[in-house]
């Protein structure tokens, strides 16, 4: 270690022997070229003031290692010189956090008053700048900011009243109320920031810009005090299109601009970017404090979840509040729901494939309802036979489509029904057999054609049939609803999840998808109409 001209290694060792710490220390370098996580850090009480022009990081910095609160390896003593495999080697486990960025506050401690020994063992927020932790939370109504695209995007064409947002810009806010608040149930120091155009414009592409509970969060340090969120935000990518400063001393190696362009080390750096892109979330929300308002009357808790999300908007949702669990991907064109009431929906923009090595057993206490947009295909392949066997007996029969009904089968086609048979064609009835056409009918037998009954045949138009004796209305088309995303806007299905923003959420409109509700035999169910939901009776 070296220090400044005006302090000697000699009264810093000195020093840190009689007074081994805490010190206040500023990040000057994060980069270890042994990947230990060891900074080199500027100490105030011990180096003075840091001046990047007249001193380097070599003469005003002390190099201290990471501490972390859980760590640990299998013991050496325990393996041998022996094979180089798994079972004879050491492994680790542990709580590791990436470096924090250049002039973040740290506490440091020399252990037993060695310099040599020195260790980093906690950051510290700047006053006030610890909106973003943990969940990157969106503002408060119309107290978010952006240039002049971006507010003409967010406020009017899609009309957001709140967005996630980054720390206040302090240096060109001044509502810094008096030294700070005065009140703890407000916040009133830096209440406008700046837009977060990264996690905005995910959460717009997701159709979750608007949705308190998928999308938008409350889950931030400065909620309320004391904080009733925990969690761990990262600090995410560079962004090289952000704050970008002359090459300096102390600097993120990863924010190099080399000009010259390519990938030669030896290009000399032209800008360094310091601004970052956001990270990946981990919050664990207890929710806002419940408060007794009167003897009878109870504000519940809200906002109380764990919420995973990864900075491109891929989340996992437990959210203790609403009672639900929601999963969805990047982009939003894929999403599962379990809700309070015991719904699971899915949407997928794209295929959903299911394979298994046994049964796929799928059964409704209800109705089970199945619609396609184009076709409709089934088949047994009766692969499953011979040398292919899986799971069964090659006495069994395979190939058989089988279907079972207790009352009716009934069949509707705009057009031909078409049916072949590669060897019998049987048709049994226990009571009467009807067959209505409205112009010929053609029979053909390749051999015999026999006809059986115990009193008569009539194969003639002044016999006893008569035109009309079966109804052309003995089978009834299924009831269509209208759902809101669906493709020509009916479906013989209650609900259909569409891709977000879906409007028919359990936890949006509690009473109208109870069972009750959703049930298609019901007279009346709830319908999406014109942008709003109505009650309506079934189109058919």
């Amino acid at each position: 270690m070296t220090v400044n001209r005006r302090t000697s290694i000699a009264d810093i060792q000195n020093r840190i022997k009689t007074h081994p710490g805490p010190y206040v220390a500023y990040v000057k370098s994060s980069t270890d070229v042994n990947r230990m996580g060891r900074l080199a850090v500027h100490i105030p009480e011990l180096h003075g003031e840091y001046d990047e022009v007249s001193k380097s990081l070599s003469q005003a910095t002390i190099t201290v290692s990471y501490c972390s609160p859980f760590a640990g390896q299998t013991p050496l003593s325990e393996t041998t010189s022996g094979t180089r495999e798994y079972a004879n080697t050491q492994k680790s486990y542990g709580f590791w956090m990436v470096p924090p960025d250049i002039d973040t506050k740290v506490l440091v401690m020399f252990a037993n008053g060695d310099i040599n020994s020195g260790y980093w063992i906690g950051c510290v927020f700047e006053e006030y700048m610890n909106h973003m932790t943990p969940g990157n939370a969106n503002s408060q109504p119309d107290k978010f900011v952006g240039n002049s695209d971006q507010n003409e995007k967010y406020f009017v064409e899609n009309e957001l009243e709140t967005a996630p947002v980054a720390e206040a810009q302090r240096r060109a806010e001044t509502d810094l109320v008096g030294r700070g608040n005065l009140d703890p149930d407000k916040d009133a120091v830096y209440t406008t920031r700046p837009v977060n155009p990264y996690q905005t414009d995910t959460l717009l592409a997701q159709g979750l810009a608007k949705d308190s509970v998928r999308g938008g969060t409350t889950s931030s340090a400065r909620r309320e005090t004391p904080s009733q969120v925990f969690g761990i935000s990262t600090p995410g990518p560079i962004d090289f299109e952000g704050q970008q400063t002359t090459p300096r001393e102390s600097i993120n190696r990863f924010g190099k601009i080399m000009s010259g362009g390519g990938p030669n080390p030896g290009n000399t750096i032209a800008k360094v970017a310091h601004s970052r892109l956001g990270g990946h979330q981990f919050v664990m929300d207890d929710g806002t404090p419940a408060k007794k308002l009167n003897k009878t009357i109870t504000q519940p808790i809200q906002d109380e979840l764990i919420r995973l999300r990864t900075r491109s908007g891929a989340q996992l949702l437990l959210h203790n509040t609403e009672g639900l669990v929601y999963i969805t991907n990047n982009s939003g064109t894929a999403w599962i729901e379990f809700t309070e009431d015991g719904k699971i929906d899915i949407y997928s923009k794209d295929s959903v494939s299911v394979h298994t090595e046994n049964d796929f057993n799928l059964r409704a206490e209800r109705d089970l309802n199945l619609e396609a947009g184009r076709n409709v295909n089934v088949k047994a392949t009766g692969q499953n036979t011979e040398e292919n066997f899986v799971n069964s007996d090659k006495d069994k029969s395979t190939g058989r489509v089988h279907i079972d009904a207790s009352s009716n089968i009934e069949m509707i086609a705009g057009s031909n029904i078409n049916q072949r048979a590669g060897v019998d064609y049987k048709l049994y009835a226990g009571s009467n057999g009807k067959i209505e056409v409205g112009t010929n009918i053609d029979f053909f037998a390749g051999t015999d054609f026999l006809a059986n009954t115990g009193n008569e045949i009539h194969m003639n138009t002044s016999g006893k049939v008569t035109q009309g004796h079966v109804p052309s209305t003995v089978v009834q088309s299924l009831s269509t609803f209208k759902n809101a995303g669906v493709n020509q806007d009916r479906s013989i299905m209650m609900r259909v999840p569409t891709t977000e923003p879906y409007a028919e959420h359990e936890n949006k409109r509690k009473d109208k998808t109870t069972p009750t509700a959703t049930d298609r035999e019901q007279e009346l169910r709830p319908a999406f109409l014109d942008g709003k939901f109505e009650d309506l009776r079934e189109i058919s």
